[in-house]
């Protein structure tokens, strides 16, 4: 039996790729029964107020310890506050932020940017990816829907986007992008102000 700090090199790579199998089957169960629960109307969670400001700088804190080759900025001078679920608005973030790294292989630059627009506030998620075409723009929240790239195979089923924007719609909020082909896309969710 060894002490963890004297594994073999091999062993200590090897945890670590089981570790992140790990997760992402975890991530894929969490999912899947969120689409089960949404199909049976029965997503439900507490609402309260919530700081956007801090739930921003909470995901994007986040993302850089995953991502460390990709540069992060934050535009949000603003506390904004909404009624809403903060796990549910940050994991609605982390997916969108998630998504701007799984298909930015090549410009490794994202922008988080939270801005007053009338009476709502919109959270926007910006890459200079691989963008999107006008009819995947159209398919991108639907159930397992998985934007195909043959240069960024990326793992997933397709249910992020549509898990998110069930959440949005129970915050009486919108969802939506905008994205050029080959450009890069915005990805981002408007929320009424308190």
């Amino acid at each position: 039996m060894h002490k963890r700090d004297e594994l073999p090199e091999i062993v200590k790579q090897y945890i670590g790729k089981a570790n992140i199998a790990i997760n992402k089957l975890q991530f894929l169960v969490d999912d899947l029964l969120d689409v089960s629960k949404i199909k049976a109307g029965r997503l439900n969670y507490n609402l309260d107020r919530v700081n956007l400001k801090s739930i921003v700088a909470s995901c994007v804190e986040n993302a850089m310890h995953i991502n460390h080759s990709f540069e992060f900025e934050i535009q949000n001078d603003t506390d904004f506050t909404v009624i809403g679920n903060a796990e549910r608005l940050e994991q609605v973030l982390m997916n969108l932020i998630n998504n701007a790294v799984k298909y930015s292989q090549g410009n490794k630059k994202v922008v988080v940017k939270t801005q007053k627009h009338q009476n709502w506030v919109r959270v926007s998620v910006t890459d200079f990816g691989i963008g999107l075409s006008r009819e995947q723009q159209y398919k991108i929240f639907e159930r397992f829907y998985r934007v195909e790239d043959k240069k960024n195979m990326t793992s997933g089923l397709g249910m992020g986007l549509y898990i998110s924007s069930e959440i949005i719609n129970a915050h009486n909020g919108k969802i939506g992008v905008d994205s050029e082909f080959g450009k890069g896309s915005t990805f981002y969710f408007d929320l009424p102000l308190e």
